[in-house]
């Protein structure tokens, strides 16, 4: 897909993108940093910057890992810049009663905590193949590595869990 020239040119395209894009990008940058407003804000930024850096490349053909990448590295910059989160305290002030839990929700619970555990590498690499669902070719590309070490890398992370997790039984 050509994007080079104006944004008025291939304005179709770019909604068709956006479109197609918009909430995985959202989901992405919502597991990230965990805060839905600015979750929101970034995703924003994300395609804006994308529209950017389409006007600037002559021929972008992968518009989901440029997105990706993009999301990522703006999601990196807001998390040096925020405060850290306590998990002692509730969020919005509310706490959660212990009955409104499933025993699905109570495994899903003890999972997000494990995966918060990880190094965030092994947590990023975790949310872009099983969180979003993107394929190996697509997470080296995105991170700027190759095949062979995010398939490494998600077999240490899923180790890693195994581990964590069987410690907490």
């Amino acid at each position: 897909m050509a994007y080079g020239g104006e944004f008025s040119d291939h304005a179709g395209e770019f909604e068709k993108i956006i479109a197609a894009y918009y909430e995985d990008i959202y989901k992405f940058c919502f597991r990230k940093i965990r805060d839905p407003a600015e979750a929101q804000d970034l995703t924003q930024d994300t395609f804006i910057r994308f529209m950017d850096a389409a006007g600037t490349y002559v021929d972008i053909e992968k518009p989901k890992a440029l997105l990706y990448t993009i999301a990522r590295n703006l999601c990196l910059n807001w998390l040096k810049r925020a405060r850290p989160v306590s998990l002692d305290e509730p969020e919005n002030g509310i706490a959660p009663v212990a009955d409104d839990f499933s025993d699905e929700s109570i495994r899903k619970v003890y999972l997000s905590i494990a995966v918060s555990a990880l190094p965030d590498d092994q947590q990023e690499i975790l949310i872009l193949r099983y969180g979003q669902g993107l394929k190996i070719g697509e997470i080296a590309e995105i991170l700027g590595l190759s095949r062979f070490q995010v398939m490494y890398q998600i077999r240490s992370a899923l180790d890693r869990l195994r581990k964590n997790m069987r410690k907490e039984d």
